[in-house]
């Protein structure tokens, strides 16, 4: 059995160019470095990987749907 990924878009994203994006990873806001945790962690997945702010102060970690990796 599969599950559906988790997605968001975040419509100024100019990595994600208005695509859906994949949540890879979530950073909680609760941690004051959470941005710099996050950009360390999407360098180290690579391959499109970035961060988005959500409202909540949480990161996200996502990589943008692309027809190759979309499914």
């Amino acid at each position: 059995m599969t599950t559906a990924h988790r997605t968001t878009r975040a419509a100024g994203c100019r990595e994600c160019a208005g695509r859906d994006a994949e949540i890879l990873e979530v950073v909680s806001g609760s941690r004051l470095d959470n941005n710099l945790i996050a950009d360390n962690r999407a360098r180290e997945i690579g391959d499109g990987a970035h961060t988005h702010a959500v409202l909540n102060t949480d990161i996200h970690i996502v990589r943008a749907f692309t027809p190759e990796n979309a499914s």
